[in-house]
């Protein structure tokens, strides 16, 4: 956003003929054995006429410093801001529908009988939660970090990796917007002190 003189930096557009150039200069990199990190490559999943363009460099720089500052506000009094349309995509994402899972009635007897069989295994306490085997399943019971309200997870007794500590993928979102406004404040006191 700024230089080293403390001047708004100027964009650096990007064309087409200097992707195809990065590309080249990628591929020459990696048959001398260098590792290029697929990130460095320019996307060109979005073509066409960009309403920033026609912006100046002040607007711009203005534009890049308002989401700056935005990022440090509470939710309810953050501005609503839109990037201006115009732009295509070249690549159509793909349309998500309903998912309905059919269980074969005799499998699902012989699943529930099978689990009914199988004994209760151990139980121990973790972090915020208490894990409990039973049958082939691990079953984790707890509260929500945010919410407080009581919810439970299932997996495979053979899976080794963390709980989940948030309830869902609001309570998830909440709680990375309040952390980052939390660091924010503390980034603004150490500037200002």
């Amino acid at each position: 956003m700024y230089d080293s003189t403390g001047a708004p930096a100027l964009r650096r557009a990007r064309r087409g003929y200097e992707a195809e150039e990065l590309a080249h200069l990628a591929l020459e990199m990696e048959a001398d054995g260098a590792y290029v990190s697929p990130g460095r490559m320019p996307w060109r999943g979005l073509s066409g006429y960009d309403p920033l363009d026609d912006l100046s460099d002040e607007e711009f720089g203005a534009r890049n410093f308002e989401d700056w500052e935005d990022a440090g506000c509470d939710e309810e009094d953050r501005p609503k801001r839109h990037r201006p349309t115009g732009r295509a995509y070249d690549i159509v994402p793909p349309v998500v529908g309903e998912v309905t899972v059919r269980v074969d009635p005799s499998i699902a007897e012989e699943f529930a009988e099978r689990q009914a069989r199988a004994t209760e295994g151990a139980s121990w306490n973790t972090d915020g939660g208490h894990v409990t085997v039973e049958g082939s399943f691990k079953v984790w019971r707890g509260t929500c970090l945010r919410c407080d309200e009581e919810f439970v997870q299932r997996r495979p007794a053979s899976q080794r990796r963390r709980w989940r500590r948030l309830c869902g993928d609001e309570c998830a979102t909440e709680w990375r917007k309040a952390t980052a406004r939390e660091r924010m404040r503390t980034l603004r006191a150490e500037d200002a002190a």
